[in-house]
């Protein structure tokens, strides 16, 4: 998994990245207008213009970053069913070859003694793999629950981060539009717009920049991942081997 997440957070990055040089485009859009106005008062006439072509230019991107979204989550969605089926199909396999090995195992009986030995090792080592599958399956599921939270999570400072921004947009459009109409220096109010425009612009880019990694957000559960299988694992060795030493002494006895 670790490779997933380094392909999908690396994506994320690209496309923030893009994002922002979309965004970027803003500045130039404004100063094309006024090297192609011939006197400095039409800018305010142009500023519904400039406010659409932006706004558009900005909503045509976010359809386009949450179609790749979904399309992460998608490859996500199936490389765990994938992983899952694959983990269900090995334990069918492992499941089978042990039955084969216990069968070989009672054949070996010589009498009710052995039997019963035989018997109580199997009941110890079944017992073990069912409590060792069923602390990893739950480790796996609180890994999974995780890890779809810290994604929604930071999706959700995503989409807060670009919808400020977009206020701040409006904002500063408003403004211009309403000096326009009280009469400010077109210029002072090209100016005003360009600043304030830069200003969100910059903001996006620091709360995005803040935005907590998915990486350092699911880091924690990640480690207890870890842990608990390796801790199952090391307790379920010991298991059988004691069972084993015990099942060898009871054989030998007889």
């Amino acid at each position: 998994m670790k490779m997933n997440f380094n392909t999908m957070r690396e994506k994320l990055k690209q496309n923030f990245l893009s994002l922002l040089l979309v965004l970027s485009l803003v500045m130039p859009g404004i100063s094309l207008s006024q090297t192609t106005t011939q006197k400095t008062g039409w800018f305010c006439n142009r500023i519904p213009e400039i406010e659409n072509r932006i706004k558009e230019r900005i909503t045509n991107y976010q359809t386009r970053l949450e179609e790749r979204r979904q399309e992460r989550l998608n490859r996500l969605e199936n490389w765990r069913n994938q992983r899952e089926a694959r983990r269900q199909e090995n334990r069918a396999k492992w499941d089978a070859n042990r039955q084969e090995h216990f069968e070989k195992l009672r054949a070996k009986a010589q009498n009710d003694t052995q039997k019963q030995a035989i018997e109580k090792f199997i009941e110890t080592v079944q017992t073990a793999i069912s409590v060792r599958r069923s602390k990893i399956d739950s480790v796996v599921l609180s890994f999974k629950q995780a890890v779809d939270q810290a994604i929604a999570n930071r999706q959700s400072a995503i989409n807060t981060a670009i919808t400020e921004y977009k206020n701040s947009i409006d904002s500063a459009f408003e403004k211009a539009k309403s000096d326009c109409a009280n009469g400010v220096d077109p210029k002072m109010v090209r100016e005003t717009l360009l600043s304030s425009l830069k200003s969100a612009r910059e903001k996006l880019r620091n709360d995005i920049a803040n935005i907590e990694k998915l990486k350092d957000s699911i880091q924690a559960e990640a480690e207890k991942k870890r842990e608990t299988i390796r801790a199952a694992i090391d307790e379920f060795h010991a298991t059988v081997e004691k069972a084993r030493e015990e099942l060898k002494s009871a054989l030998q006895g007889q």
